[in-house]
Parts: structure tokens; C-alpha cells; sequence
């Protein structure tokens, strides 16, 4: 069996906090490690027409003539677009006030 190394080159977009790297989807009933969802549910936000798909960046690797590929997606676009929805909905509005906090609030 032949191999082929493929490495992929990514600008870094100066955005810290979030991994500059691709990820593949899981397996089916399989868990993503970086962000905790399932095949189905990461697919169906990652697919043509998902929520997620325009604002983060899929590739599909696939050899000329294959059937099957393998889907990778950008984690660091997917923890913004987490972001962006967290914010949309008003969740985390005073997480800034205790980020330079030692302790809990209420402790």
C-alpha cells in the first residue's frame, strides 16, 4: 500500500485563545476530543447547508476516483463560531469581570 503525506499550511490570524489547527471529524458514535460533540451533530453543523459551514473552514481529503475521503474542519473557526452564538443567545455576559479573579464569585 502507497502512502501520501499531505501537511497543511495555515496563516496564523493573530486571534488568541484558539487552536490554529484542522481536526477530523469523528468516526460515526464517536466524540469529538475538541469540542465534545458527536459525529452526527458535528456533521450536520459542518455539512453544505449546516449552521456552521460558512463561518468555518471544511476540507475534505479524497484521492481522485475514491468513494470515501476523510472530512477535516478548522477548530479554532468552530471555538468562534461557539463564541459568536454563545454571545447571540447572552450567555457569558460577565465572564470578563471574573477572568482576573483567583477565586469564584460567591466564595
Amino acid at each position: 500500500m502507497k502512502t501520501k503525506s499531505i501537511e497543511l499550511v495555515v496563516e496564523e490570524d493573530n486571534k488568541p485563545g484558539h487552536p490554529n489547527c484542522y481536526a477530523p471529524i469523528p468516526p460515526n458514535g464517536a466524540v469529538c476530543s475538541h469540542t465534545g460533540l458527536r459525529h452526527t451533530h458535528l456533521y450536520n453543523m459542518l455539512s453544505a447547508g449546516g449552521a456552521a459551514r460558512p463561518y468555518v473552514r471544511v476540507v475534505n481529503l479524497r484521492e481522485p476516483g475514491a468513494s470515501k475521503g476523510k472530512t477535516l474542519f478548522h477548530v479554532g473557526d468552530f471555538f468562534r463560531y461557539l463564541d459568536w452564538c454563545a454571545k447571540q443567545q447572552g450567555s457569558g455576559q460577565q465572564r470578563e469581570t471574573i477572568e482576573g479573579e483567583t477565586s469564584a464569585p460567591g466564595s
